[in-house]
């Protein structure tokens, strides 16, 4: 079979698929590496075999890429906007917004008409070169393998789809009680009893979220410049030939040099903004609304339509009954990045409440009426813990039985209206707890993303590229 890698700027995530890579051409497949931007690869490309066909996307623009040719076949201006925000490309105008797509589309087009792939691999789509892929494959009948950290500590989670593994939800169905195995339901039982309880952290969100301490950040961005010491004068040396077809490049330039002073400054709001949060009151009737960290693929991909977080706010606070209150936790990450425009608006909302990150979320959604979310992990710990969870986006554990899919805002209306109404128990938690854990974990693969950044790396790549090649032909049999 041939795989095809997608590669990006992604942290942490193309060490792993490299030593994957090389397990693959190993065992005799074909292996083809596609580079996002210049950047990426002269950073990346050392994970991959030599062996390995690599098609550099920027270089193939320059010799290839047509501008008098439109075609974007069936995509949209939301898989543009992904980048729009996290990128902050708002100086492109409409010409070069289209170019960019345009470019991708011709690339891919290329791609899946020349290579022929069977599979592709990468993160799940979170940007315009992952959804434009993720959209050929779809196009293509080939399997899209996204690979991204699971919520259990060294497992990885693979999803055909853009934010979830399609059989989950059928696994869950299909579970029945005589199915677990006695070491499951102890893992399960134990998973479930430390996450709610907080004495597990997502490993992705603490090194990638909890980065604000100024003397920290500062070792951090040395160390990294050190690391691209001989990538960005390699761009910066031909940027004139590459800028035009390299948005990704352009951007991480843009950001590197801007990071110290956004943290320098974040760093000085933390103290101004301390006095701005509520305080919890438990007497108070209330729904739970988790801010998300943005910019991110949970609120820009997954969340598209709500990603406006303020108007979200504002738009579930109106569909509560009365007298109940929104309250609104602050994301871990998020702290001093916010301005205070936007909590004062929130602020301004009549029965909204601002809540600080270091409130207790247990204790928060102990007390509430229910959790209303785009795709935050609050939900999954909020159904675990027996409340109700309205979810606006799309995220991989809304299968759960006490999730909700809201379609719109009167929708969230008429559902909690009548879920106040029923007052209905679930007396059957721990089972459906149960089932949905192993659901979930018998979908998962064992293996360790940052393991593949240690000198002594743990994972064994050839038991994790088996379990991949499993799952792909599992795949090949549907698509």
């Amino acid at each position: 079979m041939k795989y095809l890698f997608l590669v990006n700027d992604a942290s942490f995530l193309f060490e792993f698929l490299g030593k994957v890579s090389h397990q693959i051409t190993k065992e005799g497949d074909a292996c083809l590496v596609v580079l996002n931007s210049k950047i990426a690869e002269y950073e990346k490309i050392e994970f991959f075999p030599q062996n390995a066909k690599i098609i550099s996307k920027v270089d193939w623009c320059i010799k290839n890429y047509d501008s008098s040719k439109k075609e974007f076949g069936d995509l949209s201006w939301r898989e543009l906007f992904t980048v729009y925000e996290r990128f902050n490309l708002y100086k492109y105008d409409y010409e070069k917004s289209l170019e960019m797509v345009n470019q991708l589309y011709q690339f891919f087009d290329y791609i899946f008409e020349k290579e022929k792939p069977d599979v592709v691999i990468g993160e799940p789509p979170a940007g315009l070169f992952g959804l434009v892929a993720y959209y050929f494959c779809q196009k293509n009948n080939i399997v899209f393998c996204g690979i991204t950290e699971a919520r259990f500590p060294g497992r990885i989670d693979i999803y055909d789809r853009e934010w979830t593994y399609s059989k989950f939800e059928k696994n869950f169905k299909e579970l029945k009680k005589e199915d677990f195995l006695p070491e499951e339901i102890k893992f399960a039982r134990n998973f479930i009893e430390e996450f709610i309880s907080h004495q597990t952290i997502y490993s992705s969100y603490y090194l990638c979220k909890m980065r604000f301490n100024l003397p920290d950040f500062i070792t951090h961005y040395l160390k990294r410049l050190k690391e691209l010491k001989n990538v960005f004068p390699q761009y910066i040396l031909k940027r004139i030939n590459f800028k035009r077809y390299d948005y990704e490049s352009e951007a991480i330039l843009n950001r590197s040099f801007k990071a110290p002073f956004r943290t320098i400054k974040r760093n000085f709001q933390i103290p101004l903004q301390k006095n701005i949060f509520d305080k919890f009151n438990p007497k108070d009737k209330y729904f739970l609304f988790p801010l998300q960290y943005e910019p991110e693929a949970s609120t820009l991909v997954l969340a598209t339509y709500y990603s406006n977080q303020l108007a979200t706010i504002k738009n579930t606070a109106i569909t509560l009954p009365l007298p109940y209150k929104l309250y609104v936790k602050e994301h871990p990450g998020s702290v001093g990045l916010r301005s205070n425009n936007f909590y004062k608006e929130i602020k301004k909302i009549p029965n909204a409440v601002l809540l600080s990150s270091e409130e207790a979320t247990p204790k928060i959604i102990a007390g509430s009426m229910g959790v209303i979310t785009m795709t935050s992990t609050v939900g999954m710990e909020s159904a675990l813990s027996g409340k109700l969870v309205y979810v606006l986006g799309n995220v991989f554990y809304s299968y759960h039985p006490l999730c909700k899919k809201v379609v719109n805002f009167q929708d969230l209306k008429e559902k909690i209206k009548e879920d106040l109404k029923r007052k209905s128990e679930v007396f059957d938690l721990e089972e459906i707890n149960l089932r949905f854990i192993l659901s979930y974990l018998r979908s998962s693969i064992t293996a360790n993303i940052f393991f593949a950044q240690d000198k002594e790396d743990k994972n064994n790549y050839q038991i994790i590229f088996r379990e991949i090649k499993k799952w792909v032909l599992e795949q090949k049999k549907y698509v």
